[in-house]
């Protein structure tokens, strides 16, 4: 009796440690590895001569007023940090969330390996936007908005199907792999327009320009490659070439997919 009260215990436990694994182990990665490439530029802090007139000193209750002593974190009552801390806690629990949504399936080895290796491709571009919005809220820069949530609303989509299709339960039918295919093809014509060909190719980029562009790349192009690989798939199971599950008016959507996400990432 206690062995099969028990068994549950285990998914349980695999799935919170590992829904939480990642949002923690994140920041470790960007500040404590990747941020170290560029350490040189780095100002060490004297925390006796800290002097910061900018803190409203509001989260400290009247215990502390003025410039005050150091502290790790530093943050003004406004409404940008509300939305900063909002943002946040969205991205963290949607995170969790996911995560624990892959246990169960491999769990119950019900996955869909390919849909998880295009979730693990993916937390960069993900990480990357909630980091930019994080700071263009935080520094007040709000040009670069529209221009950010495009790339990131798509983005969710893709994730969102890619969830969907994790299940081997769910059919991985032509219409929703084309909502993948569709969205990656976008985001590769957007960024070979923009930075990726003079940064990369070029070899006019700086060191974090080709990491970012390579970052985003390589995700979206796995984002075509293994749809079409699981397409293969779907239509190998029913005797059938893949190219004849795809209707005229699936490619044409697909098509207008990518081209309308590259130019709005020209206009916006």
């Amino acid at each position: 009796m206690s062995a099969v009260t028990a068994d549950p215990v285990v998914p349980k436990l695999l799935k919170l440690s590992l829904g939480l694994l990642l949002p923690i182990l994140l920041p470790y990665i960007q500040f404590g590895l990747v941020y170290q490439l560029w350490s040189q530029h780095s100002v060490k802090v004297k925390r006796e001569q800290c002097q910061n007139s900018c803190w409203d000193t509001n989260f400290k209750a009247g215990y502390e007023t003025g410039a005050g002593s150091y502290k790790h974190v530093f943050f003004n009552c406004t409404w940008q940090t509300g939305a900063m801390w909002s943002l946040t806690l969205v991205v963290v629990i949607a995170c969790y969330e996911a995560v624990k949504h892959l246990v169960s399936l491999w769990w119950t080895s019900s996955v869909r390996w390919r849909m998880v290796v295009l979730f693990l491709s993916a937390v960069y571009p993900h990480y990357y936007a909630w980091w930019a919005m994080w700071n263009y809220i935080n520094d007040d820069f709000y040009t670069q908005v529209t221009h950010q949530l495009l790339f990131t609303s798509t983005e969710i989509v893709s994730t969102v199907m890619v969830l969907h299709l994790a299940s081997t339960g769910t059919q991985a039918q032509p219409y929703k792999l084309l909502v993948i295919i569709g969205i990656a093809g976008g985001h590769v014509l957007a960024a070979g327009w923009d930075q990726f060909v003079g940064n990369v190719l070029l070899q006019e980029g700086g060191l974090h320009q080709i990491l970012r562009d390579l970052g985003f790349m390589v995700p979206d192009l796995l984002h075509i490659y293994l749809p079409v690989k699981e397409l293969q798939v779907y239509a190998a199971k029913r005797r059938i070439f893949a190219a004849y599950l795809i209707s005229n008016k699936m490619a044409a959507a697909t098509l207008g997919t990518s081209a309308g996400i590259w130019l709005l990432s020209a206009v916006l």
